[in-house]
Order: structure tokens, then sequence, then C-alpha cells
């Protein structure tokens, strides 16, 4: 039986190699993507490409991250999510931008991914209590409002008892996106069978 995992990223680049990863090592992936990222993709040729799904995300809209989970309904074996937190290295403190720009960072970063994660909880929470999920922060180093609140976030998720959900998180920073792929892929493998909730120091976890 194939494996498969549910990847949700907004272009990432530890998104992309981790998808890579998967791919490479005869994983079925299901991928969110933009419309920015799917003319990007269509030009990559790969043997793996039949093992790719690619659904669209319109991250302005709630409905279509309630859409992506409905989906799931198409792929009764996924046991495995990773979601990517894209965090915006803003060279321009927010205070200083314009209120245009501010909803639009709020719209992108924070409301799309913020709305998926939660309808994947509770998707799993009622109908795939084994399935694991892996909260992926990257671009740690960064100084900005929304590192702070990702995290807190989070670590709500993870210290909250009624989730059923198998949750590990991890923060990444200085890591290049080719050693996060292969140690999340590692984790995967190593980890599946497992059951609660994980929190082991790994040597990249904060939480």
């Amino acid at each position: 039986m194939e494996e498969s995992v549910f990847i949700v990223t907004q272009g990432s680049r530890y998104g992309k190699k981790i998808t890579d990863k998967f791919l490479l090592n005869n994983y079925k992936v299901i991928k969110t993507v933009t419309e920015q990222e799917k003319e990007i993709s269509e030009t990559i040729t790969s043997e793996t490409k039949s093992m790719l799904t690619e659904l669209n995300w319109n991250y302005r809209s709630p409905f279509s991250s309630k859409n992506i989970t409905l989906s799931l309904k198409n792929y009764s074996d996924i046991k495995n999510v990773i979601i990517v937190y894209s965090i915006p290295e803003e060279d321009i403190p927010i205070y200083k931008q314009s209120q245009i720009e501010i909803q639009k960072v709020i719209d992108l970063y924070i409301k799309s991914q913020i709305s998926i994660t939660c309808e994947f909880l509770n998707e799993f929470s009622k109908n795939n209590k084994t399935a694991n999920l892996f909260l992926i922060l990257e671009n740690s180093n960064s100084n900005n409002p929304f590192k702070e609140f990702f995290k807190n976030f989070i670590d709500t998720v993870l210290t909250d008892d009624s989730i059923s959900v198998n949750i590990n998180a991890f923060e990444i920073g200085k890591e290049s996106p080719e050693s996060f792929a292969d140690y999340a892929f590692s984790i995967i493998q190593d980890k599946k069978k497992t059951k609660g909730k994980w929190f082991k120091q790994f040597r990249y976890t904060l939480f």
C-alpha cells in the first residue's frame, strides 16, 4: 500500500523541499497551491509528477480552506499532514505600513493559515483520530509580531488535551530546507505508528 502525505504550503522553500523528499521516496503527495505556484509548477517535469496531486487554495477565502478539508474524503488513506506556516520577513515595521498593506499581510499570513489549520483539526478530531499533524514555523529568525502570534497559537493547540490528533511542532530558522526535509521525513518514518502528542525535544523543536 502506498504511503500518502498532505502538505499545506504557500509556496515556501521548506514546503517545496519537503514535497520533493516525499515524492522521491514514493509517497503520494497531495499539496496545496496558489495560482502563482500553479503557473510555476506546470513547467516542472519530474518522474514523480504522477504521484503529486495539487489542490488550488485561495488563501483569501475561508470557504476554500473548507473545500480543501472536504477533499480529504477522496484520500481516505491520508494519515500525515504537514502545515508550513510562512512568516513574512518584513523590512518595514508594520506600524509604518499602510492599512491596505497591513490587511494584505494579515489575510495572507494569518487568517489563511490559521483557518486551514482549524479546518484540519476539526476534520481529523471527528473522523481520523490517528492522524499525525505537523505544524512547522519557518523563518523563525525574523523579528516580527507574527512569529510570536503563531508560537502562541501552536502552543495552545499542543496543550489542549481535548484534541485527539497526534501533534508535533517545529520552529526552524537557520536549518537549510534540504536538511529539514530530510528530518521531517525521518520523523514520519520513525513515528508514524505513535499515538498521543509528541513532546520529545528534537533538534529543531521549540515547543
